[in-house]
């Protein structure tokens, strides 16, 4: 392995997994555990026929066979494909009969060029369908700093080419730099935690169409055991998120296939890979292991993006759902492999791979708790009280749809850390919503952040005032917007809204034109900075 590769690999393992796991051996050990024996397991399959196509009519419960590892299951229940439309043609809510679409535009880890093909691709897509959605669609960006979601569930068309057309331009400072590797593949799958979280409340299928390159690969032979094992739990805690809350993986890697004998992409080997009854995730780490395990499907190096993005939702839309009750297992923490066949061998059956057993010896990882913490506390009525927020300089920008504001944290209850040449530092997840009446999501932004103060003295660091730059998109029906500050260290909360007669009562401007950053801005003390 070449030295610049062995270099980086090492400092993951350094920079991320360590605090993991110390975080996670601190967590309450009374924390609740998955049984696997107290739910049925969902598979939603997708059958093709010989050519490829899917088969959505003429097959019944009794076509079909279910085993989980190397054991026949009993069918519970069985839903054919005409059970998952939507009849209501206008109606948002997604917790409907038919499918969803999280469409995820990953400018993270794809080049600048690339990028703006996939905007291009994806407004050429949406432009081509009716402007009523058969089905809910929202829209996210993954950028350097965040997973931002421009557009909550909709069927409008309007709405989303809206939204498309409005999300700024900037570079990919993260991928055109060598040291931030370690944080793009935490970011990646972090994003897909995020996307499980939000959905997991929402009964069916969701179907992730990722158009970008996906997080980057990583290689595991020369990081030390500790580091692996952590990796690994990281991976399967992703894995069983997406799988709990029924969400396929579609990605389509955008580009010119580079005509090499013999050569693919990590990804396009692991997402077209028989895995037999293996952990599938025993050796390296990349996305197309996702895909496999979640019943999607890898598109690599297309340039008919829009075509690509019809044919997963072709894929995600016309299938079949079935349930079964698993046996009582150990809690080993191993993969469980899940296996549908069909009793004409002519036909392909498409679905999730299996799943990952409890381990009853594994600690929580409080870094995944926090964030579940987040999701509740953006969504959640209830007062925070914990930190002291306060919003200040307002702004509107009508020809964007977006607000600016300063989020103003005060040093209350924060826990300074202290840092080189006498100063102080804290980490902090800043979270925002744009929220309906009845509380639904319409766009949100999330972002990690590193407050810093030029000194390590108390009484000082107590008069600390951090602010922090936030910019929404705020669609038409915002009711309100829901700020929210956790500490990373101690996990505390605290939460500040803006009602619509504030947001309609701000000073109104252009939106300053967007700045193609080749690195992430300088900030002045105090104001917080992204974490790099």
């Amino acid at each position: 392995m070449p030295l610049k590769v062995l270099c980086v690999v090492t400092l993951l393992g350094l920079l991320f997994l360590q605090p993991l796991k110390a975080q996670a051996q601190s967590a309450p050990t009374s924390a609740p555990t998955f049984r696997v024996t107290t739910r049925l397991v969902f598979l939603d399959v997708t059958v093709l026929d010989s050519k490829g196509r899917p088969v959505v009519k003429g097959l019944t419960k009794e076509a079909f066979t279910i085993t989980e590892n190397k054991k026949q299951q009993r069918v519970f229940s069985f839903e054919a494909p005409e059970s998952h439309v939507d009849m209501d043609p206008v109606e948002d809510n997604p917790a409907g009969k038919a499918p969803v679409t999280v469409l995820v535009l990953d400018l993270l880890n794809s080049r600048f060029e690339d990028f703006a093909y996939i905007r291009y691709q994806v407004r050429k897509y949406l432009a081509a369908q009716p402007a009523q959605l058969k089905s809910a669609a929202e829209l996210m960006v993954l950028g350097n700093r965040s997973l931002e979601m421009v557009q909550g569930y909709t069927k409008n068309k309007a709405d989303l080419l809206d939204a498309l057309d409005h999300v700024p331009a900037a570079l990919p400072y993260k991928l055109m730099s060598g040291s931030f590797w370690p944080e793009r593949f935490v970011q990646s799958i972090d994003a897909l935690q995020q996307i499980a979280l939000q959905n997991k409340g929402i009964t069916g299928r969701k179907n992730i169409v990722w158009v970008g390159h996906g997080g980057p690969s990583l290689i595991t032979a020369p990081l030390p055991s500790s580091a692996v094992d952590e990796l690994n739990q990281y991976v399967h805690d992703t894995t069983n998120m997406l799988v709990d809350a029924r969400m396929s993986l579609f990605v389509i890697y955008p580009g010119l296939r580079v005509q090499v004998a013999g050569w693919f992409s990590m990804s396009e080997m692991s997402a077209d890979a028989n895995i037999g009854d293996d952990d599938p995730f025993s050796g390296d780490i990349n996305f197309g292991v996702f895909v496999n395990e979640t019943g999607g499907n890898l598109f690599y190096n297309r340039n008919d993006i829009d075509n690509e993005i019809k044919r997963s939702q072709e894929l995600g839309s016309g299938y079949y759902t079935l349930t079964y009750e698993p046996e009582a297992g150990n809690a080993d923490g191993k993969f469980r492999r899940v296996r549908v066949t069909l009793r004409d061998p002519s036909l392909q059956a498409l679905t999730k791979a299996g799943y990952f057993a409890p381990d009853g010896g594994a600690p929580v990882h409080l870094r995944k708790q926090k964030m579940i913490d987040i999701a509740e506390a953006v969504r959640s009525t209830i007062p925070f009280p914990a930190l002291a927020l306060t919003i200040e300089d307002l702004v509107r920008h009508p020809d964007t749809g977006r607000v600016e504001f300063m989020v103003v944290l005060k040093s209350r209850n924060i826990d300074w850390q202290a840092a080189d040449n006498g100063r102080s530092t804290v980490d902090l997840t800043l979270a925002a919503a744009s929220l309906t009446e009845r509380g639904d999501v319409l766009a949100s932004k999330a972002e990690t952040v590193t407050a810093s103060a030029a000194t390590q003295d108390a009484t000082r660091l107590a008069e600390v005032m951090t602010r922090m730059p936030m910019r929404l998109r705020v669609p038409s029906k915002t009711q309100s917007v829901r700020v929210v500050v956790q500490t990373a260290e101690s996990g505390r909360i605290g939460a500040v809204e803006l009602d619509r007669k504030t947001l309609d009562a701000a000073p109104q401007a252009p939106t300053p034109e967007p700045k193609l950053l080749s690195r992430p801005p300088e900030p002045e003390t105090p104001t917080a900075s992204p974490r790099r």
